[in-house]
């Protein structure tokens, strides 16, 4: 299986790169710089036509979007232990922190991301922020309380549903001053030899 990342440091596609190294597989970094509008190339509009990172191509074919790329590893690759079986009690928990990642924790910490650190004053509107800061304190509640009798997400075992949190916690390290556990818990992955550091050459 051959395997390209389509790749920049600080994007989505760290999710998919920290999934590619717990798994140990082999593959290709394309660094793709977004901000140089190297996204808007040919060549790359037509492995992703939303100019956005993510993109692994898996031989022939592309898939786009970091969730499901990571939850797709986890399922297909030959011996990973990283998601429950379908026929599992645990498969609830794995699905429902899959989404949560995406849903409940992304969606509030992209507004502060975007509006307060990405977007030049004259686009941003900071009247998004202390919402979304609010948005997102109540999602760290409900994963403090989670976490409070085990180490990891999903039965108390690593699985890809830790990545897609943790690559979310890791953005606004403050902003878990409040939560003991979580800082412990982000520690804990951020321990992992498999966790972003560098970029593969």
């Amino acid at each position: 299986m051959e395997l390209i990342l389509y790749y920049s440091p600080g994007t989505r596609a760290e999710r998919v790169r920290w999934m590619l190294c717990e798994l140990d597989l082999d593959y290709q970094v394309k660094t793709i710089d977004l901000f140089k509008a190297e996204g808007q190339r040919p060549d790359y509009l037509a492995v992703h036509p939303l100019v956005q990172l993510p993109a692994l191509k898996i031989n022939s074919e592309v898939m786009i979007e970091s969730g499901a790329i990571v939850q797709w590893l986890a399922e297909s690759v030959p011996g990973s232990e990283l998601a429950p079986a379908t026929d599992q009690p645990a498969r609830r928990a794995f699905d429902q922190w899959m989404y949560f990642a995406v849903a409940s924790l992304e969606d509030p910490a992209w507004e502060m991301m975007l509006h307060g650190k990405i977007l030049p004053d004259e686009q941003a509107v900071k009247a998004i922020i202390p919402f979304a800061a609010q948005r997102y304190a109540k999602a760290l509640n409900v994963l403090e309380r989670a976490l409070r009798d085990q180490d990891y997400l999903v039965d108390g075992r690593f699985s890809a549903a830790d990545i897609m949190i943790g690559y979310i916690l890791a953005w606004f390290p403050e902003q878990l001053v409040p939560y003991p556990g979580l800082q412990k818990y982000l520690a804990r992955l951020q321990q992992r030899p498999a966790y972003p550091s560098k970029p593969k050459e």
